[in-house]
C-alpha cells in the first residue's frame, strides 16, 4: 500500500505538471516513495486527517521503542 500511495503521488504530479520528469523516473519515485507515508490521508479517502495520522505513526513508533 505504501507504493500504491507513491504511485497515486505520481499520478497528481504527472496531472499537474505533464512534462515533469526530474533527472530520472527512479528519482521521482523514490521521493514519492518517501513522501507517500504523509499522504495516507489521501489513500483512506478522507477517514483520517493528517495529523490522525500523524499521531497513529507515533504511537506505533513508541510502541515499538522505535527510536
Amino acid at each position: 500500500s505504501l507504493t500504491f500511495a507513491a504511485l497515486v503521488l505520481l499520478q497528481r504530479l504527472k496531472a499537474r505538471f505533464p512534462t515533469a520528469r526530474g533527472s530520472s523516473s527512479h528519482r521521482l519515485f523514490v521521493s514519492a516513495f518517501m513522501l507517500a507515508p504523509k499522504s495516507w490521508s489521501i489513500v483512506t479517502q478522507g477517514m483520517f486527517q493528517l495529523r490522525e495520522i500523524n499521531q497513529m505513526e507515533r504511537e506505533m513508533c513508541q510502541y515499538l521503542e522505535w527510536e
